[in-house]
């Protein structure tokens, strides 16, 4: 959207002008005040005068140089006709999911060369989440690499929420997940996990369905998507980014 969603007040300190570095730990102490606990993961400035972009659990928004006002929604420059936020967001959302670590994801890698890897928030209870792992071989065999995030929407300490740990447990998680996505029963299991951390990251970045696609730019396409048209999309996306 293009308006700037809501304003509400952080901390007034009306006709204070401050440096950059002030600005940013006056920020970080305004935000820290009335958000005990909180600490943003980066506050930057931007092209506009005295607005800093201020990263907080993945998610932007933006607050004035005096702490007074919090902005959340989209900037843009009506000049370029460019989206200023919409590129920042994919950034965020890419770091977001790196710091997971690949030994944190259940993976399908490609017989032969990687082309594309797709990051999915995956429930083993959704219908179109077990199509897509029933037709894995389609994706991998065009070169799509598949990272799996669980995310059983029905939340901790559900049976979506056992059967995720369970795959995780196993000693073959592919086995198993294509075996619990295809209806099977799987004796249950228990060992550390990084379930509820990949449910944490969903909720922070806004999943609510399943399947949700992570493109490698950080755009995100929620449900199902054939493997040859996908394919077509991570191509053209990546042709565009060559450019």
């Amino acid at each position: 959207m293009i308006a700037l969603l809501f304003l509400w007040g952080i901390f007034p300190q009306a006709g204070v002008t401050e440096t950059s570095a002030a600005s940013v730990e006056h920020i970080r102490q305004s935000l820290l005040l009335l958000l005990p606990g909180v600490v943003p993961e980066s506050i930057t400035e931007t092209p506009i005068a005295n607005i800093y972009e201020v990263v907080i659990d993945s998610r932007l928004v933006y607050v004035s140089a005096d702490g007074r006002f919090l902005i959340e929604g989209e900037i843009i420059d009506l000049e370029q006709q460019k989206n200023l936020t919409s590129p920042r967001l994919k950034e965020v959302t890419l770091a977001a999911i790196e710091q997971i670590g690949e030994a944190n994801m259940l993976i399908f890698e490609p017989a032969e060369r990687v082309k594309h890897t797709l990051t999915v928030f995956t429930d083993i209870d959704s219908a179109y989440s077990r199509k897509m792992q029933q037709e894995i071989e389609q994706y991998t065999n065009r070169g799509i690499r598949i990272r799996y995030l669980f995310f059983p929407r029905a939340g901790v300490d559900t049976p979506s929420y056992e059967k995720a740990v369970t795959v995780w447990c196993a000693v073959n998680r592919q086995k198993a997940i294509a075996r619990a996505m295809s209806g099977e029963v799987l004796e249950s299991r228990s060992c550390p996990n990084p379930v509820q951390d990949h449910l944490k990251l969903a909720g922070m970045l806004g999943v609510s369905g399943a399947p949700v696609l992570v493109l490698e730019n950080g755009e995100m396409l929620p449900g199902y998507v054939e493997a040859e048209k996908l394919y077509k999309i991570l191509s053209k996306m990546k042709q565009l980014q060559s450019k």
